[in-house]
């Protein structure tokens, strides 16, 4: 089932303009909680939230954008702005996760110096895991909800759906740690129990930063102009060479692009006979439709050229 871009828009601001107003309250949330608990735990929790609510802001901006056709100033679309979106949220979040490293790290060797840290107060802290958790939940599945309805084509809502899902186990681990805290006084534990909270943003940020590390990583390689997977060059080449079959074209071969929900296919053919321009406005426009069914949206280039074989490896390869 194929998605049109106006109904994948609509799907997209719908699930987004939820996950912002959602964001913004646990943002708020957060920062309370941390202020009224004297824990670096929530108040990395509210950063994260604050970061997913100006992320829901452009992404709804980025998605409308994404698929317009192309302009004298954009000559290849808005497309790439989806890529770029999901490649700077995910080095903003790398920084909010450095940063909370660093302040676990100055509350740890405070303690160990001989200074004062504060204790933590648990009443907030209860209130706020319970609350956030749920909500974090609800973001997830809706943001999952509305990826499916997409044809799991957009990376805004994939993305947004794993922040939501990081943000909900981050305060559910953050809740349940800090609250069995007072549970170490009676263990040989006891003399660290002020760092605890320090300690517990450490282990969180290094279960988690390898998503937006991943993240970064993939789109990072769109923006690149890293050769699309296999399989989806190899599905490019077959549906061109069915269609060139059909036209009476010879195929060369195809290079395929990805950025985001959107593919850039580049078909390389020989006609081998004289054509009109039409003709090969024809094969373009098919060619795209189909593609559209088999990847997904896709901007086709046709190439008409005499040569022959395929590209020459990488030389590091």
């Amino acid at each position: 089932m194929t998605t049109r871009p106006n109904e994948l828009q609509r799907t997209e601001r719908r699930a987004l303009l939820i996950g912002k107003w959602s964001n913004l309250f646990m943002a708020f949330a957060g920062v309370t909680a941390a202020l009224l608990s004297r824990s670096d735990a929530m108040l990395v929790d509210g950063l994260y939230s604050l970061v997913n609510f100006l992320s829901a802001i452009a992404a709804t901006r980025i998605g409308a954008r994404v698929g317009a056709p192309a302009t004298r100033s954009r000559p290849w679309g808005h497309d790439f702005d989806e890529a770029l979106y999901v490649t700077f949220r995910s080095l903003i979040l790398i920084g909010v996760l450095v940063f909370a490293l660093i302040l676990s790290g100055i509350k740890i060797f405070t303690f160990f110096t001989g200074g004062t840290v504060p204790e933590l107060v648990f009443g907030p802290i209860a209130v706020y895991a319970v609350v956030i958790v749920v909500i974090c939940v609800a973001l997830a599945i809706n943001y999952q909800i509305a990826y499916r309805r997409s044809g799991k084509r957009s990376a805004i809502l994939k993305t947004e759906s794993r922040a939501a899902m990081i943000d909900g186990a981050l305060s559910l681990g953050s809740g349940a740690v800090l609250l069995s805290l007072p549970y170490l006084q009676q263990t040989p534990l006891a003399p660290y129990v002020p760092i605890g909270d320090a300690v517990l943003v450490i282990v969180l940020v290094l279960l988690i930063i390898w998503q937006p590390l991943g993240s970064f990583r993939t789109t990072l390689a769109d923006l690149a102009g890293v050769s699309a997977p296999s399989k989806t060059v190899s599905a490019v080449a077959r549906a061109s060479r069915a269609l060139a079959r059909e036209k009476g074209f010879k195929f060369h071969r195809a290079a395929v692009l990805q950025a985001g929900r959107m593919h850039f296919a580049g078909v390389y053919i020989d006609p081998q006979r004289p054509v009109e321009a039409r003709e090969i406005d024809t094969f373009q426009e098919t060619l795209a439709a189909r593609l559209e069914d088999l990847i997904g949206p896709t901007r086709v280039e046709v190439v008409m050229t005499a040569k022959t074989g395929p590209l020459p490896p990488d030389p590091r390869e």
